[in-house]
């Protein structure tokens, strides 16, 4: 009897490719959950980076309107706000609300916060977080900026011309133990110099803002017959290497070099009319419509406006002690002070030239070696 055995006999293989096939599900599985949470989170750290940026930007433009209005809370913070708004996270436009900046005008500082919050219906949403039920999260970040006095400048123009001093015997020239000089004290921009303080002339400037000067005039000057005031700015990149054309650049362009207050620099040895007015229009020509305006004491017409502060025509000049005697040749010199000043006009020829500029306040980068001094600040993240 021939006996039939029914049944299949099982493959171990097909069992073993089950099990891989279940434990391949169940690590990719835990792999893209891994994979999904890393790119939530590279998301967030980008957008708090963002944020982090837009509260800087906000903090800083706050700051930096006080050089300009040093006790105008409002324009601070509206800038700030302005600023902050400039900005985006996760490609949506930053809101920065009145009540997210501070204002201290006793220590010069601005705070700024930067909030996308679910209180406030903006917070970042999440990509893959959700599943395990993470919809969004909130980003905030805050920024604190601070107006400083700096010893340093950059983007420094080949003009200098002697800094203020307490002239005792009212004939305009410093007169060696007679008269008195102390740039923190007497020099433009001090205290000293405000409306009603001994030696103003009562013009009605505050500070010397607005405060129309010479930069530089086609003769020598009375009480320094070999100078003419061009300096001669260290070399920067893109600048031509020597001669008028340099000096007719580093009028119309910002030389990267860092001047330092007390250091030697040299000063230019001849009165360089010609390039003074090339550079001077070549400068002018940046913002060509920009005009000072007397009545509202600021700048008018400017492609700037209203940050007009930022036009290429404002530049920054160093000033120095007014006792300095320079003998004929090229010396060396050391700065005092720095100033920013609106270039408004050339006028006149040959001797007669004159560079005319308003000044306004400074922006430098810190530090230097001759300490600091009043009529140069800078603006700086402190938090």
């Amino acid at each position: 009897m021939t006996r039939t055995l029914s049944g299949r006999k099982t493959n171990p293989l097909n069992s073993e490719r089950g099990s891989s096939a279940i434990l391949v599900a169940i690590t990719m599985t835990a792999l893209l959950s891994a994979v999904a949470l890393a790119v939530d989170v590279g998301m967030l750290l980008n957008s708090r980076s963002e944020a982090q940026r837009a509260a800087d930007s906000a903090a800083l433009a706050g700051a930096g309107s006080l050089l300009i209005d040093e006790d105008n809370e409002p324009r601070a913070r509206n800038t700030a706000i302005q600023y902050g708004g400039m900005n985006t996270v996760r490609k949506d436009a930053v809101t920065v609300l009145p009540e997210d900046v501070d204002v201290d005008l006793a220590l010069a500082r601005v705070t700024a916060r930067v909030r996308r919050t679910e209180d406030r219906g903006s917070a970042v949403a999440t990509w893959f977080a959700n599943v395990f039920g993470v919809d969004e999260v909130d980003i905030a970040a805050t920024a604190t900026a601070q107006v400083q006095p700096a010893g340093r400048a950059t983007c420094v123009k080949p003009f200098a011309i002697p800094d203020q001093f307490l002239d005792m015997d009212g004939d305009g020239e410093f007169d060696e133990g007679i008269d008195q000089y102390d740039p923190n004290v007497h020099g433009y921009g001090s205290d000293w110099r405000n409306p009603g303080s001994p030696g103003d002339d009562l013009e009605g400037f505050i500070n010397d803002f607005g405060r129309q000067v010479d930069l530089k005039q086609g003769g020598p000057v009375n009480f320094q017959p070999s100078w003419y005031y061009p300096w001669d700015v260290p070399d920067a990149e893109g600048a031509p290497s020597t001669g008028g054309a340099r000096y007719r650049w580093n009028i119309a362009n910002c030389n990267t070099a860092v001047i330092s207050l007390g250091e030697e620099y040299w000063i230019e040895g001849g009165n360089m009319n010609g390039p003074t007015r090339q550079g001077v229009h070549d400068l002018m020509d940046l913002d060509s419509g920009a005009y000072w305006d007397t009545f509202s004491n600021a700048v008018e017409g400017s492609d700037w406006a209203p940050n007009w502060e930022g036009s290429p025509r404002v530049g920054i000049i160093p000033v120095f002690n007014p006792s300095r005697e320079f003998d004929p040749g090229k010396q060396p010199i050391e700065f005092t002070n720095f100033l920013a000043v609106f270039f408004e006009d050339i006028q006149g020829g040959g001797q007669n030239q004159q560079v005319i500029g308003r000044i306004m306040y400074a922006s430098g980068i810190g530090g230097g070696n001759g300490g600091t001094a009043p009529g140069i600040r800078f603006v700086q993240l402190v938090e």
